[in-house]
């Protein structure tokens, strides 16, 4: 079910400038996606980013839009802010921009502090969602947030006229641990081209899963980080291999507790069932050979593996309550919903589950794959969503 998006705004019919403002250089086939749709409807759109020349740049340009960067020194960081936001003044004067899109808290806080300088209104666009996971996890994992994430959060509520997140859960998480004043967010999930992603190569995908040979090839692919709980995974296929369940797990990305999972394995014999490749460019055909994908993160804003894993027509695990998982994911029919409060036990009978019943992985992917394209795909009504902000 599409969220509510949106219900106090109506599209203006003049054509607008629009600045997208966004911290990285590297491709994102959402921020694309949002930009070729406000060019299509006859506004012009520029980007600016807070680092050099690079790949989303070149994609910029040959979509025809203009780009542009600004690079500062980060260090004192009270100088980068203040110098970032001296070029933003300038340049949304220069360009007569009518509308600035920030994206992520970087970018977010230069906007604000350029916003009482400039004619352009300002809408704020949120990516994360770390207030809730360490209000309910940070105890249980010794983990405190950076206090200048979060005095940077308080400032862009108090200051931020209209906050774009992207699911329901986000918004929720800043009205109850932030205490941000619900009338200034809106819910507006990411659009996608989807024809953008790169197809896989089915010999590669035939030689993974040769590779890997198993009834149930299993993959992770989020940061090695304590709330992305591969220990807990781990401890289970541990567990199931012991039974001589014909299983192995396939684990992508990288992360600070690479060594400790590297270590778990040595230690427990596994290494025959559980392999770490890293972040590899063909991730995709890895992806297209597992069956299942196994995300039991407990926090996030708006999963882009889950929403591909759907493209590749694939069955996901995925917490309850957590990022927009509840916005599309349903249990029992396009995915396996694991409970937070009992995740070892939960990630166990999905494994279980599916290992048991073959050809509920083909029906769920299948079943997924229709719901990310329904809410998530660069439909004449989705993109909506984003005209509407204009």
């Amino acid at each position: 079910m599409v969220p509510e998006v949106l219900k106090n705004f109506t599209a203006h019919q003049s054509p607008k400038r629009i600045l997208l403002y966004y911290p990285p250089n590297h491709r994102s086939v959402a921020i694309e996606t949002i930009c070729k749709t406000v060019k299509d409807a006859g506004h012009t759109i520029l980007v600016l980013t807070l680092s050099p020349y690079g790949d989303i740049h070149k994609i910029l340009k040959e979509m025809e839009i203009d780009s542009f960067t600004h690079t500062v020194n980060r260090k004192p960081s009270s100088l980068f802010f203040y110098k970032q936001s001296l070029f933003l003044i300038r340049f949304c004067r220069n360009k007569k921009i009518d509308t600035v899109w920030s994206h992520l808290q970087e970018a977010n806080l230069i906007a604000l502090l350029a916003a009482p300088f400039i004619k352009a209104g300002v809408f704020v666009f949120r990516h994360h969602d770390e207030s809730s996971f360490y209000a309910q996890y940070g105890k249980l994992f010794g983990m405190a947030r950076n206090r200048k994430e979060i005095y940077i959060d308080r400032f862009i509520n108090r200051f931020a006229k209209k906050i774009v997140v992207l699911s329901a859960h986000v918004r929720n998480t800043m009205i109850q641990y932030e205490k941000c004043n619900p009338g200034k967010i809106i819910i507006c999930p990411l659009i996608y081209d989807f024809s953008k992603y790169p197809v896989p190569d089915q010999a590669a995908v035939m030689e993974i899963r040769q590779r890997f040979n198993s009834t149930l090839l299993l993959i992770m692919v989020s940061r090695m980080i304590e709330s992305k709980q591969h220990l807990v995974v781990f401890e289970v296929i541990k567990q199931l291999v012991s039974e001589n369940l014909s299983i192995k797990l396939v684990v992508m990305d990288d992360g600070p507790l690479r060594k400790k999972l590297e270590d778990f394995v040595s230690e427990n014999n596994l290494a025959d069932y559980i392999f770490m490749p890293g972040f590899t460019p063909d991730i995709i055909n890895y992806m297209k050979a597992a069956d299942l994908l196994v995300h039991p993160s407990l926090t996030e804003a708006s999963s882009n593996v889950v929403k591909e894993m759907g493209l590749l027509r694939k069955a996901v695990a995925v917490c309850e309550g957590v990022g927009d998982f509840d916005d599309y994911i349903t249990g029992g029919e396009n995915g396996y919903i694991l409970e937070r409060e009992d995740l070892k036990a939960s990630i166990d009978k999905a494994i279980r589950f599916f290992y048991a019943n073959p050809d509920t992985v083909t029906t769920f992917g299948e079943n997924h794959y229709k719901k990310v394209l329904a809410l998530f795909s660069n439909s004449k009504e989705n993109k909506e969503r984003y005209l509407q902000l204009i």
